[in-house]
């Protein structure tokens, strides 16, 4: 096969054989149009074969057309594909989530923050022990109807209710400092020394055995988790003590221990852990209550929840249907990341520093990264499970616990992922609705916007961070929630949903406090916005003037429209079979056969498109179109005055706005100088009072 004339190389040795195309004629340079699945078929030598009066660039075109039309389907393939996984994988993530799991934590939650005691009232060691007898024990260990009815069905595991029972008992777990000498330092203490209980750290955290007979030992819990708290980071070590699952003995134990001083000044935290089974859903719960006592005074309280269903600690759960379907959804998202996978390597060996320009790739392969990160943390998740043996041993012995948390945890992060992963895919949509036809032009309108937004969104996140500083530089030592930077950003960052009251600043600093609030009103809340309405408004303007510009394009071949080119191609296909196999319905619905004026006398004229006989007849005036030589078209009449009705209309619409705003101002000072008025008058009417009572006692005295 002979190559396409022309300079361009890209069309050298291209077979075009598809409906509505063309290829080379054997002895020239010329297209004629081809029969479907029939390929090229050779010249009989010495015949003249008939050639359409096309030129170079017509050519060219038609060739650049075919391509085009081949990257649509091949894109909407894609898109095709990502529909089907993002289905799997939404699916896959409903039958996973378990509403009992978050039924179970509240349960729990409500049982111990809320009692005679609630855990937001502690403040102090002795409320603590307080806490532990009042509240805790008696929502653990209850004797009621519910519980009889528990142990009447099982005697294994210590019941709390008719459903959950305690895998073991209730752990005791403190974090302690060192007494350190020379806590002070500097001038006016150089002559004294004094002994503090620091705040916790790696050098300052106890390990010393301590206690009447040294009866408190620092132990390691291999199977824990460290704890990040409000007031400070703890390891998953301490002093560790466990209560009875018998409720005079968990008394007795809390009663021994705040004698002993198991907890007193050197305590920074307290972590009171124990598990909760369901028996109807197979569900467990690792619960952890965290007081954090802090070395300048405060106290912080925090109730941590962490849930395990079935399916999260082995393959397939309990074995029944719900579990079974969402196993096989997660093998099937796994099969398509390992096909994506493939396609985008194919993608890469075509040039790397080109592929990784591209943020939506970039964004891929996170995502797929993220999916298989979560698929092998499960796997390993399975593999620690089943060799925990939970609750086995607590089946012989009750009061013995066993720290599932580092488990649960490994659970948590594997949640998380799929979180992140669910909110990646539904983001890449926004990638895939940019070729279709009924958000293709809001999606392109949005992309525009990204010029001016991406600038004013650093300006916004510089000029947010400066205010933050200047709240937390100002107020952090009298606000909890300014003591920080990172606290101060989302402080801050509350307001623009109305979570916050800044008032707490003003009460403090009126003055300074005053101000920093109205800069901060002014610049985010007034201006910030109407400038991003301005930068929607401008997209939006740039969009539809550019999508006028491509209406007069006579050689569109049809780029970055896969959704339409399915389209296309089927209605040619369901066109053609009619054709074939019903003409007289053809002949019904598409009249009569129309003539090439291409001049090809060809049997299977059928293949010429609409838009290449468009093509053609739009070739009898070259020096109209955009690859002439006389220039850029002027625009038409018609194009002209809409533009100036355009515009009259935007200058009428701004004069209109501008009226508006004068009226408003016109009234606003109305309404001050009625005011005025008034005050006027009533000032008046004072003096007349003041005058005549002046003159009355003056007559009196006379």
């Amino acid at each position: 096969m002979k190559a396409l004339p022309g300079p361009d190389a890209r069309f050298q040795n291209q077979q075009i054989a598809t409906t509505g195309s063309y290829r080379h004629q054997a002895g020239g340079g010329a297209l004629v149009p081809t029969v479907p699945g029939k390929g090229i078929e050779p010249t009989v030598p010495g015949t003249q074969p008939t050639r359409p009066n096309l030129t170079d660039k017509q050519m060219d075109f038609l060739v650049a057309k075919e391509e085009t039309r081949q990257e649509n389907l091949s894109e909407c393939r894609g898109i095709c594909m990502f529909f089907v996984f993002l289905f799997v994988f939404t699916l896959g993530m409903i039958f996973d989530s378990n509403s009992s799991l978050a039924r179970l934590a509240d349960h729990i939650r409500d049982k111990i923050e809320h009692g005679p005691i609630e855990l937001v009232s502690v403040k102090t060691i002795p409320q603590m022990y307080d806490y532990l007898r009042q509240t805790v024990v008696p929502a653990l260990y209850e004797n009621s109807t519910d519980t009889n009815m528990a142990l009447d069905l099982s005697s294994y595991y210590h019941p709390i209710d008719v459903p959950n029972r305690m895998v073991g008992g209730l752990r005791l777990r403190q974090a302690r400092v060192k007494y350190t000498d020379d806590c002070q330092v500097g001038p006016l203490f150089a002559s004294y020394t004094i002994r503090c209980y620091p705040a916790i750290g790696p050098e300052t955290e106890s390990q010393d055995v301590f206690g009447p007979e040294l009866k408190f030992q620092y132990q390691k819990d291999s199977t824990g988790t460290p704890y990040v708290g409000y007031l400070g980071s703890y390891s998953p070590d301490g002093y560790i003590e466990v209560l009875s699952t018998d409720v005079s003995k968990a008394n007795t134990q809390i009663d021994n221990l705040q004698k002993d001083d198991f907890s007193g000044p050197w305590t920074r935290a307290l972590f009171i852990d124990f598990i909760v089974w369901n028996s109807n859903f197979g569900t467990y719960a690792t619960a952890t209550i965290n007081l954090e006592f802090g070395a300048s005074g405060g106290v912080a309280s925090h109730v941590a929840i962490l849930t395990l269903s079935p399916r999260a600690l082995s393959a397939g759960g309990l074995g029944d249907s719900t579990d079974m379907t969402a196993m096989a959804f997660l093998v099937l998202v796994l099969i398509f990341v390992l096909y994506f996978m493939f396609e985008e390597s194919q993608e890469i060996k075509q040039g790397i520093f080109a592929y990784f320009k591209d943020g939506w790739n970039v964004l891929d392969w996170l995502n797929m990264a993220l999916l298989l990160t979560a698929f092998g943390v499960r796997i390993f998740v399975w593999i620690e499970a089943g060799g925990m043996q939970i609750g086995v041993a607590q089946l012989t012995d009750k009061d013995l616990f066993k720290s599932l948390r580092g488990v649960a945890v490994m659970v948590e992060l594997v949640k998380l992922l799929n979180s992140v992963n669910a909110v990646i895919l539904y983001a890449k949509v926004v990638k895939y609705l940019r070729h279709m036809p009924v958000t293709k032009d809001l999606i392109k309108t949005f992309w525009k916007a990204l010029d001016l937004f991406v600038p004013f969104l650093c300006m916004f996140v510089i000029a947010f961070t400066g205010f933050a500083m200047s709240f937390n530089v100002g107020f952090g030592d009298k606000i909890w929630e300014l003591s920080t930077l990172g606290s101060a950003l989302t402080y801050l960052s509350r307001a623009f949903l109305k979570d916050v009251k800044l008032m707490p600043a003003y009460s403090i600093m009126p003055a300074f406090g005053s101000l920093l609030i109205i800069i901060f009103y002014i610049v985010f809340l007034v201006l910030g916005v109407n400038v991003l309405f301005a930068t929607i408004t401008d997209a939006m303007l740039r969009a539809k003037t550019e999508e006028r510009q491509k209406k007069d394009d006579q050689y569109d071949l049809h780029e970055d429209e896969p959704v339409e080119e399915f389209i296309r191609e089927v209605r040619k296909r369901v066109k053609r079979q009619i054709r074939r196999r019903a003409p007289r319905i053809y002949k019904n619905i598409y009249g009569k056969k129309r003539k090439a004026i291409v001049g090809v006398h060809a049997v299977e004229d059928k293949n010429i498109d609409k838009a290449e006989l468009v093509l053609a007849e739009s070739e009898s005036d070259e020096s109209n179109d955009e690859f002439g030589d006389h220039g850029p078209q002027l625009p038409s009449k018609e194009n002209l005055m809409k533009s100036i009705e355009h515009m009259a209309g935007r200058i009428l619409s701004e004069v209109s706005i501008v009226g508006i705003e004068i009226k408003s101002e016109l009234h606003d000072v109305c309404e001050r100088v009625a005011q005025m008025q008034m005050a006027v008058e009533e000032l008046s009417m004072r003096t007349d009072g003041v005058r005549l009572d002046q003159e009355e006692f003056l007559a009196m005295q006379g």
